[in-house]
């Protein structure tokens, strides 16, 4: 231990050692319980893909798709829209009851005409909420459609 002088009040030197027992035994209490508290965090993760691009024809060849969909659920104000080429834009009004339900039903008759497309983007406005959006990417894989690309309003 490192020695020290201490000075009385009558100012007399004493020696004495530095006391590292109390924070040692702090460190033994507090260390194993930052690791005990560490095991129950958990951390959700949700798979995301860049947007997609038009595919060229030699890829389309490739993997023997005709045309790609570009399928696409835009999340308006007032409504969702499911849009892409060979397939009519259809729109579904959002702030009823089965608002989720109508949605997938849709999604699922284009994900039935289409088996082999599992590509979507879901293209939200700046002021979506983030629960929406989680929302509309929980209904869209319910759907059959895994893989998923997030794009702005103003992106498309």
């Amino acid at each position: 231990m490192l020695n020290r002088r201490k000075q009385t009040a009558v100012g007399e030197l004493v020696r004495d050692d530095l006391e590292v027992l109390p924070l040692m035994n702090l460190f033994v209490v507090l260390i194993p319980m930052l690791l005990l508290s560490a095991v129950f965090v958990e951390m959700s993760v949700i798979r995301m893909n860049l947007p997609f691009e038009v595919a060229t024809e030699e890829q389309n060849e490739i993997d023997g798709i005709e045309e790609n969909l570009l399928l696409a659920v835009t999340i308006r104000e007032e409504q969702f829209v499911i849009e892409g080429k060979m397939i009519p834009t259809t729109a579904v009004p959002r702030g009823g009851e089965n608002e989720r339900r109508e949605l997938q039903a849709a999604l699922e008759s284009v994900a039935g005409a289409h088996p082999e497309n599992e590509e979507i983007m879901i293209i939200a406005e700046a002021e979506t909420k983030y629960d929406t959006i989680i929302g509309v990417m929980d209904v869209v894989r319910a759907a059959g459609l895994p893989q998923i690309s997030l794009l702005g309003a103003n992106h498309r």
